[in-house]
C-alpha cells in the first residue's frame, strides 16, 4: 500500500477587502491664483458704478440712524447683546432678527468716515470680489477630478448674474453678503478637512459657519450641504458623511442658544401684515400652498431670465394665488423634478443632484411653507441659492457642447478652442449679457428717487413703490431750494398722482399722509387736516399724521392771526395745534399773542410763561409778558419780564 504523499495545507481564502473609491488629487490652488483673481477683478468692475450712489431704502436704518452703530468701534460689544435694530427707534417685527455681524462692519466704517455711503458700497462690492474669487477656489476644491474650467464657469455667471443687484448695490443687505461669504469659506475648509484631516481645518469650516449665522439665521437651512458634500464629492459613506458634518450643529445650536438668550429681552411680537407679505390672507391651505408654489417658480424665473428685476414685490404687485394661476402647477411640477432629481441621483453621486439638492435646501426657507417670513417676495434671498443654480448652469452648457469635464488638470492653461470654444463662447455670451444687465440695473439703485421712478413704472400694482414716490417726491419738494414755481407745481401733482393710485389699490395710512402733505404745501390747510386724519383712521398709531395735523393747525393759526387778522379763528386753530400734541415754545408764543390780542391776558401769561419755560433767552416772550401783565395791572412783575427782554437785546 503507498504511503500518500503529504501536501501543504493551502491558507485560507480571505474575503476580498472592498474596492475603495480614489479621489483625484485637488489641484494645486497657487497655479490658479490668476482665475480667481481675474474673477473678481471682473466682479468688482460689474459694480464699479456704485460707489457713487447714496444710501437708499434701510439703508439709514442699518446704519445712519442706528445708534449703537453711530458708537463706532465702541459700540461693537453691544451689538453682540442687542437685536438687530436695538439702536433704531421703532424697530418693530426687526426685534426678532438677530444679525450683529453686518452691523459690526457698519459700526467700524462709520468710526472710520461718519455718514459716508461711499464706504459703504465699496466695502459691499470688495466683499462681493472677494466672495466670487472664494467661490471659484471652493467649487474647485469639491470638483477635484473634474476640470477647473467648470468651477470657473460657475463662478462667472454667479459674477455677472444681474439677480443679485440689490444685494451689492444696497449696503444693508451686507448680511447676505457675509452670510454666503462664510459659508463658502466654511465649505472650502471643509473640503481641505475632508481630504486630509487636520485639526485647523476643522476648526477653520466650523468657524466659519458661525460667522455665516452670525450674518443672517437664514445659513442654518445650508447645514445639510456639508454631509451632501462629503458624499458626493469625497466618496464618504453615508455614515461617514452624516457623522463628520454632525459637527457642524455644534456651531448651530450655539447660534440659536445665543439667539434665543438676546431675543428673550425684547417683548416685541412678530407680526405679518398683508401689505408685507399677502399670502396671510390666503384662505386656506390650498391658497397659502399655491402662492408658495407661485412664488418658487418666480424665483426660479428669475434665476433663468433675470429680467425685470424690482425693489419691491410686497403687495399688490404679487398676490395670493390659486391652483387654477398657471404659475402654481408650474411651479409645482419643476420643484417635483428638482426632488426627483436630487433623489434618484443620490446614490450615483451626480452632480446635478448635489445641485439640485443644495438648492433646494437654500430656498426652502423662502417658500412660505415651513413658516411664514416678513416678506413674500426678495431677490436678495436668492443671493445664496444661486451659487448651486449657476454650478449646475456650467454643467449642462458644458455638457451639451461636448467638453470633457473628467479631465482633471493641475494647471490653468486653457485646453484647445475646438474643445471648449462653443461652451466658452455660451458662457462669456451669457456672463457679457448678465453684466450689461447688472450695470444697467445698478444704476436704478443711485438714490431712492431714482429707484422708485424706475420701478413704479415696472410695476404700477404695488402700493408700496407709489407711496415710496410719493414721499421721495415731497422730500425733494422740501430741500431743494432752487425750484422754480413750474417745478413745485408739477412735483405736487406726481405725489398726489401716485397716492391716489396707491389708494385706488388699498387704502393706507402713508398714502393719505402725502396727499396731506401735498395740500398743505398748496396751503390747503382744511384738505391737508382731512387726509392726515384719514391716516389715522387706517392706523390710530400713526404717529407722524397726528403729529402733523398739529403742524398744519399752527400754519392755519398763524396765517389767519397774522395775515387775515382774524384772531378769534386763530386762537381756535392754535388751540386745536395744542390738543394735537404741538407743545413747542413757537407754539406757545403765538397762541399767547392771540390771546393777548383779544384781552385774555391771563391765558396769554400762562402760555408765554410755557414759552419762556422751553427758551428762557426768547426776548419776544419777555417782551410779550411784560405787555399782559401791565394789562392785568401787575406793574412789577411787568416791570420784572421787561427788564428781562432788555436785557436779552
Amino acid at each position: 500500500m503507498s504511503k500518500k504523499r503529504d501536501r501543504p495545507t493551502p491558507p485560507p481564502k480571505r474575503a476580498a477587502a472592498p474596492v475603495q473609491e480614489t479621489r483625484p488629487a485637488s489641484a494645486t490652488p497657487g497655479r490658479f491664483v490668476w482665475v480667481g483673481l481675474g474673477l473678481a477683478v471682473f466682479a468688482f468692475l460689474l459694480y464699479a458704478n456704485t460707489l457713487g450712489h447714496q444710501y437708499v431704502l434701510d439703508d439709514p436704518l442699518a446704519i445712519g440712524k442706528n445708534e449703537l452703530v453711530k458708537k463706532g468701534i465702541s459700540g461693537i460689544p453691544e451689538l453682540f447683546v442687542q437685536h438687530y435694530r436695538a439702536g433704531t427707534e421703532g424697530a418693530g417685527a426687526s426685534a426678532l432678527l438677530y444679525r450683529p455681524l453686518s452691523l459690526v462692519t457698519f459700526a467700524v466704517e462709520w468710526s472710520i468716515a461718519p455718514g459716508s455711503p461711499f464706504l459703504g458700497h465699496l466695502m459691499n462690492v470688495l466683499w462681493y470680489a472677494l466672495t466670487v474669487a472664494l467661490l471659484f477656489f471652493s467649487l474647485q476644491r469639491l470638483l477635484a477630478g473634474r476640470h477647473w474650467l467648470l468651477a470657473a464657469g460657475a463662478a462667472l455667471l454667479f459674477a455677472a448674474h444681474p439677480l443679485h443687484t440689490e444685494v451689492v448695490a444696497n449696503i444693508k443687505s451686507r448680511d447676505e453678503i457675509l452670510n454666503l461669504f462664510f459659508t463658502t469659506l466654511g465649505l472650502y475648509a471643509w473640503a481641505r478637512w475632508l481630504e486630509r484631516p487636520a485639526f485647523r481645518w476643522l476648526a477653520a469650516a466650523l468657524g466659519s459657519y458661525f460667522l455665516a449665522l452670525l450674518s443672517k439665521e437664514s445659513a442654518v437651512v445650508l447645514l445639510p450641504v456639508f454631509p451632501l458634500a462629503g458624499w458626493f464629492f469625497f466618496k464618504k459613506t453615508a455614515r461617514q458623511s452624516f457623522g463628520y458634518a454632525a459637527l457642524f450643529a455644534l456651531p448651530a445650536v450655539l447660534f440659536l442658544l445665543v439667539r434665543a438668550a438676546v431675543l428673550s429681552k425684547t417683548t416685541d411680537k412678530f407680526i405679518v401684515s398683508e401689505m408685507d407679505n399677502p399670502i396671510v390672507a390666503a384662505s386656506g391651505l390650498g391658497e397659502h400652498m399655491a402662492t408658495g408654489f407661485m412664488v418658487l417658480w418666480k424665483y426660479f424665473q428669475l434665476l433663468a431670465v433675470p429680467y425685470p428685476l424690482l425693489s419691491d414685490y410686497s403687495f399688490r404687485h404679487l398676490s395670493v394665488v390659486g391652483w387654477s394661476d398657471w404659475q402654481a402647477p408650474t411651479g409645482l411640477v419643476l420643484y417635483g423634478a428638482l426632488v426627483f432629481l436630487a433623489v434618484r441621483g443620490l446614490a450615483q453621486r451626480q452632480l446635478p443632484a448635489f445641485c439640485a439638492a443644495a438648492f433646494l435646501c437654500g430656498v426652502a426657507l423662502y417658500s412660505q411653507m415651513p413658516l411664514v417670513i416678513g416678506t413674500l417676495f426678495g431677490e436678495r434671498l436668492m443671493y445664496a441659492p444661486s451659487v448651486w443654480f449657476c454650478l449646475g448652469a456650467a454643467w449642462v452648457i458644458w455638457r451639451l457642447t461636448g467638453f470633457d469635464l473628467s479631465q482633471a488638470v493641475d494647471n490653468a492653461r486653457l485646453p484647445e478652442a475646438k474643445k471648449i470654444g462653443a461652451g466658452a463662447g455660451i458662457l462669456i455670451g451669457v456672463a457679457g449679457l448678465f453684466g450689461v444687465l447688472t450695470v444697467a440695473r445698478n444704476a436704478d439703485w443711485r438714490d431712492n428717487l431714482t429707484l422708485f421712478t424706475a420701478d413704479s413704472a415696472k410695476a404700477p400694482n404695488s402700493v408700496r413703490l407709489h407711496n415710496g414716490m410719493g414721499s421721495e417726491l415731497y422730500t425733494r419738494f422740501s430741500t431743494e431750494k432752487n425750484l422754480s414755481e413750474t417745478e413745485k407745481n408739477e412735483l405736487l401733482s406726481q405725489i398726489e398722482t401716485h397716492s391716489r393710485e396707491a389708494i385706488a389699490i388699498r387704502p393706507n395710512p402713508v398714502s393719505y399722509l402725502n396727499l396731506g402733505n401735498a395740500a398743505i404745501a398748496r396751503n390747503r390747510y382744511s384738505d391737508a387736516i382731512e387726509q392726515y386724519q384719514k391716516a389715522l383712521d387706517e392706523a390710530p398709531n400713526y404717529g407722524i399724521a397726528r403729529t402733523n395735523i398739529g403742524r398744519t393747525y399752527l400754519a392755519w393759526g398763524r396765517e389767519e392771526g397774522q395775515e387775515n387778522h382774524n384772531i378769534p379763528r386763530a386762537v381756535e386753530l392754535l388751540e386745536k395745534a395744542v390738543e394735537y400734541g404741538m407743545s413747542d415754545a413757537n407754539t406757545f408764543l403765538n397762541l399767547g399773542t392771540a390771546y393777548g390780542m383779544q384781552g385774555r391776558n391771563e391765558k396769554a401769561v400762562q402760555c408765554f410763561e410755557k414759552t419762556v419755560a422751553l427758551e428762557p433767552n426768547n426776548q419776544t416772550a419777555w417782551r410779550n409778558m411784560s405787555i399782559a401783565y401791565r394789562a392785568m395791572g401787575n406793574m412789577a412783575k411787568a416791570d420784572e419780564c421787561r427788564q428781562r427782554a432788555d436785557a436779552l437785546r
